[in-house]
């Protein structure tokens, strides 16, 4: 196994377990799996962490030096973030410390939410006092500690890390009417509008894959596709979904759907394929590539989709390439076996092309 194999497979266990140990403190985006390799290259020389964590007889854990020296104790939920930090609860609090034992983010908060392939912020919670009121406000702190974005009754989830500039994107949504007239934006981890809010929504589609993030945009039920500086490549219209078509693919491909109108569906262009009428794929530029008169369906077991043109159905794969012209009347998909008719007879997709 690679040193860049071995520490893609470490971060993915490590993802995993972070997550399910600890319910408060959790990601809201997972890079495990996306992250180019770039990225590791930059990591695998990461000194190991400098200190240890030690569970007591009662269960509380301590950070300890290497040599058994306490540097904090009275610990639960702690968990070592990237060879860098410990997030832990302290006293019915979340923080994050460092191996000295530092205080990045003091433990004040009712949640932390963090990135555990990265950890390069910390999205923190404070629940109000209130209980009739459930309000809940939100900050950012970066790893040095300092505020990116304040304690406010905003909605803020982690949208895209940036590995070649080794830096955070985060979604922003004003709850309040008097700021930002309750819209959202993209903020990044200098505290810089990448995008003012400005829209309902904001989906990141390609997020930490080393690439520019693209972002599906929402205002007054109307889409586009925009960039992270947000020039704009699908306008804004009605009765419309977009969706990467292969995130890992370069170069990087979208697929835009065209609803029935008053379709509210949401959710990925599989789920919702009674409410797509037509569908086309698009580049990163705006450009067309393929268009097709009915949902550009993925075959089961394949990576290769199937289209319609003048009412016969093709393949393409997953680059968007036409591998079969349209020139089947039907398909069925039975997983292992995909059968088209042509001519009236059904036939095996295999009889026309070699299938993995």
């Amino acid at each position: 196994m690679t040193n860049k194999l071995a520490l893609l497979t470490w971060v993915s266990i490590l993802s995993i377990g972070a997550v399910s140990a600890i319910t408060p403190a959790h990601a809201t985006i997972s890079c495990a799996g996306y992250l180019p390799n770039s990225y590791f290259e930059r990591i695998e020389n990461n000194k190991p962490f400098a200190g240890k964590l030690v569970e007591q007889a009662d269960g509380m854990q301590q950070l300890q030096e290497l040599n058994g020296k306490v540097l904090l104790d009275n610990l639960t939920d702690a968990y070592i973030l990237m060879d860098t930090y410990v997030l832990a609860k302290q006293h019915g609090k979340y923080g994050v410390i460092n191996a000295a034992g530092k205080i990045i983010v003091p433990f004040e908060y009712d949640e932390i939410q963090t990135e555990p392939d990265i950890a390069t912020s910390f999205i923190v919670s404070v629940k109000s006092s209130d209980d009739a009121s459930n309000a809940t406000k939100q900050g950012i702190i970066n790893r040095h500690g300092d505020w990116i974005y304040k304690l406010s009754d905003a909605h803020i989830e982690h949208a895209h890390y940036d590995s070649d500039y080794d830096q955070d994107y985060f979604i922003v949504a004003k709850n309040t009417v008097a700021k930002n007239n309750g819209l959202t934006g993209l903020l990044d981890d200098r505290g810089y509008w990448a995008i003012r809010p400005q829209y309902d929504a904001i989906n990141p589609l390609n997020a930490c894959t080393g690439e520019p993030l693209y972002l599906q945009v929402s205002l007054q039920n109307k889409t586009a596709l925009i960039d992270q500086n947000n020039d704009v490549i699908i306008p804004l219209a009605a009765n419309q979904h977009i969706e990467a078509f292969n995130a890992s693919a370069k170069p990087l491909l979208f697929l835009r759907s065209s609803l029935v109108a008053g379709s509210s569906a949401i959710g990925m262009s599989e789920d919702i394929q009674d409410d797509i009428v037509s569908a086309q794929i698009i580049d990163a530029n705006g450009k067309l590539i393929l268009a097709s008169d009915a949902p550009i369906r993925k075959l089961l077991y394949h990576q290769l989709y199937t289209y319609k043109q003048a009412g016969k159905f093709g393949i393409i794969n997953d680059k968007g390439k036409v591998i079969l012209e349209p020139q089947f009347d039907s398909y069925r998909d039975d997983a292992n076996e995909v059968w088209v008719e042509k001519n009236g007879k059904m036939q095996r997709l295999n009889t026309f092309i070699k299938l993995d």
